[in-house]
């Protein structure tokens, strides 16, 4: 095996291991097999110190890759099993309060907002809050994003939310929700940590049929996150500025979120 390969791969000879004692087998004094022995050896030599040389060679460092959290907004998770439904008055409405869990693992956030009674609670296995209006498919969600570096919410772009919302990786679209054409529409600054924004958007069912839809946004900064409650609505209805929008829009408009 190894005189063949070295047949093969012919090289300018030079110094090295001394074969001129080596048994040549089926001959003792074939003197052509040792002379050309002795033009492969000092080539051998060298490759072998350069496979040595290679071996011993440290592993170029690699650049680490910054890590960055994602700002795709997904369930703002249940800290416990402490949610409370409080009916009030007359006019089958609850306001739920919860415990969420904080910017960071070891601290909560406490939010409450009122809704409709008859809203059926979805996903409560998954640990998020969410509720659908059975009859029109109006939809509420406490969702959390991290704030890009350097911004706060009043100067981060409006554009940051409607990207972050409909983010493939976000808790909406993960759900099963196809979504085209998201932009937000309107930006209001309620308080330096509170903000209202509305979004449209448009969603396209399995057989294809597209329906434009409305987003109401209640985002409140807690350290570099934000919590946001945000409702779903058919934009005709919407636009109509009838008792399905005065419900969405009396839902945001009573969101509380504070650390604790």
């Amino acid at each position: 095996g190894g005189c063949s390969t070295l047949v093969i791969a012919p090289a300018v000879a030079s110094a090295g291991i001394d074969v001129s004692g080596l048994r040549v087998e089926g001959s003792t004094g074939n003197s052509a097999i040792q002379s050309q022995l002795k033009a492969y050896d000092g080539s051998a030599t060298s490759r072998v110190r350069e496979i040595k040389a290679a071996a011993v060679q440290p592993p170029a460092p690699t650049a680490e890759k910054p890590t960055t959290k994602s700002s795709a907004a997904t369930y703002a998770l249940r800290y416990g099993d402490f949610t409370t439904l409080t009916k009030l008055g007359l006019g089958g409405r609850y306001r739920l309060q919860d415990y969420v869990v904080g910017p960071d693992s070891n601290s909560r956030v406490m939010v409450s907002f009122e809704f409709p009674s008859d809203w059926l609670q979805l996903d409560k296995l998954l640990g998020g809050i969410e509720y659908v209006d059975q009859r029109n498919g109006d939809k509420l969600y406490l969702l959390r994003t991290t704030l890009p570096e350097g911004t706060t919410l009043a100067t981060v772009p409006k554009s940051f939310f409607a990207q972050s919302i409909f983010d493939p990786e976000g808790s909406i679209v993960r759900g099963g929700t196809n979504v085209e054409d998201y932009r937000a529409s309107k930006s209001e600054i309620l308080e330096e940590t509170r903000r209202r924004l509305t979004m449209k958007y448009a969603t396209v069912t399995g057989n294809g049929l597209r329906v434009e839809r409305r987003a109401l946004v209640d985002a409140q900064q807690i350290g570099q996150d934000a919590y946001m409650l945000v409702t779903s609505s058919n934009a005709v209805k919407f636009e109509a500025k009838g008792m399905e929008r005065d419900t969405v829009e009396a839902i945001v408009a009573s969101f509380v979120c504070d650390k604790l």
